[in-house]
C-alpha cells in the first residue's frame, strides 16, 4: 500500500484592481499525487455587479476543469467542496471571484493527502 502524507493548503491573493481575482496551488510536483478530501473558499467581498460568481476549478495547463459553482457569492461565507478531487504532476486547484471588488481578500484552504506517483498510475 502507498504511504499517505497529511496535505495541508492555504492560498491567499488580494486584488489590486476590480475585476476578475483568482487564487492557485502550486503544480503538484511530478513525483506525486494529491487528494484534495474538503476545500473551502471565502472572499472578503461580495462582488462588485454584473457577472458575479464564483468557481473551483482544476488548472491544468491552459485547461479548466470546472467542479464547482456559486452564484452571486457573499461576502464572508465560507464555501466548501466536499468531493474528493485528484489532482496528477502539473496539475493545480484554483479557484476564481469574478468582478472583485478592489482589495477584495480571496482565501482557498485545503486538507487531504499526498502519495507518490508511480509507473501506470498517471
Amino acid at each position: 500500500m502507498a504511504k499517505k502524507r497529511a496535505l495541508r493548503l492555504r492560498e491567499v491573493v488580494v486584488a489590486s484592481a476590480a475585476g476578475m481575482l483568482t487564487v492557485r496551488t502550486d503544480p503538484v510536483p511530478a513525483d506525486e499525487i494529491w487528494c484534495i478530501q474538503h476545500l473551502t473558499v471565502e472572499g472578503s467581498l461580495a462582488p462588485a455587479s454584473g457577472n458575479t460568481r464564483s468557481r473551483v476549478y482544476i488548472d491544468r495547463q491552459g485547461y479548466r476543469h470546472y467542479l464547482a459553482e456559486q452564484d452571486a457569492p457573499a461576502a464572508n461565507t465560507l464555501y466548501w467542496l466536499d468531493d474528493p478531487v485528484w489532482l496528477i504532476p502539473g496539475e493545480r486547484i484554483a479557484a476564481e471571484w469574478d468582478q472583485a471588488q478592489n482589495t477584495t481578500r480571496l482565501e482557498m484552504i485545503g486538507t487531504g493527502y499526498t502519495t507518490d506517483a508511480v509507473e501506470g498510475v498517471v
